[in-house]
């Protein structure tokens, strides 16, 4: 099991947040596939809790359109839209433009390594098919502007639209998709950030998601013509 629960004191954290977070993250890597059914009195035997806590985290879920809850019949995992995905990566790209030019201000040499060890462990990643560490370091690279950029509402709003992003995207992108042209567009950024240059800082990091909106497409419109 990822987490163990007995590392966790809080006991409130054990049983509603941590059942979450693991539930969540399962589902966007998709060890629980679309349509799978999931069994709130399964899931509280395996982490030896009540179903109580168990229910309020998949109804945290459901909020977040990560399930299906159907009063009377099974819970099932939501299938991954991807007939309109502007939806996501629109208004992902807007804030995360507006974080880069806030965060290109507030800029320190330190900053600037940082950026440059996150993006080399990305490239690393790519290089060795790590499939879920280049994943991660992508977004620990886009986390760490943002939190330079320090604006919470910009970071809520980003965790959000990213929890759809991410699963859509950990389905297809191990499939295809120029990840390397994320490495390069990153040392774009940077050179912007070095410089504080905040209008090509928001201009690369949209070159930045338009590219994988691109990348996505192909990859979709490959798998529709081969299904």
């Amino acid at each position: 099991m990822p987490i163990m629960l007995n590392e966790i004191t809080d006991e409130s954290l054990k049983e509603k947040d941590a059942i979450y977070n693991i539930l969540k993250r399962w589902i966007v890597e998709g060890k629980l596939e679309p349509a799978e059914k999931i069994s709130d009195l399964e899931i509280a035997k395996n982490f030896h809790v009540s179903r109580t806590p168990v229910r309020e985290a998949l109804k945290r879920l459901e909020a977040q359109k990560l399930i299906v809850m159907k009063p009377g019949k099974s819970t099932i995992v939501s299938e991954i839209e991807t007939d309109n995905i502007e939806q996501w990566y629109q208004p992902m790209a807007a804030l995360q433009q507006l974080a880069a030019r806030i965060a290109a201000s507030r800029m320190t040499p330190t900053h600037i390594l940082c950026l440059k060890e996150i993006n080399e462990k990305f490239r690393i990643a790519i290089e060795e098919n790590r499939h879920l560490d280049s994943f991660e370091c992508d977004r620990e690279f886009h986390d760490y502007i943002l939190r330079i950029a320090g604006n919470e509402y910009i970071i809520d709003f980003c965790n959000t639209l990213m929890i759809h992003i991410q699963r859509l995207e950990y389905k297809h992108f191990r499939i295809g998709g120029n990840l390397m042209q994320s490495v390069r567009d990153h040392q774009k950024m940077i050179q912007a950030f070095e410089i504080r240059d905040e209008f090509m800082a928001q201009q690369m990091m949209l070159n930045n998601w338009n590219m994988t909106v691109l990348s996505l497409r192909a990859i979709l419109g490959q798998a529709e013509a081969a299904g």
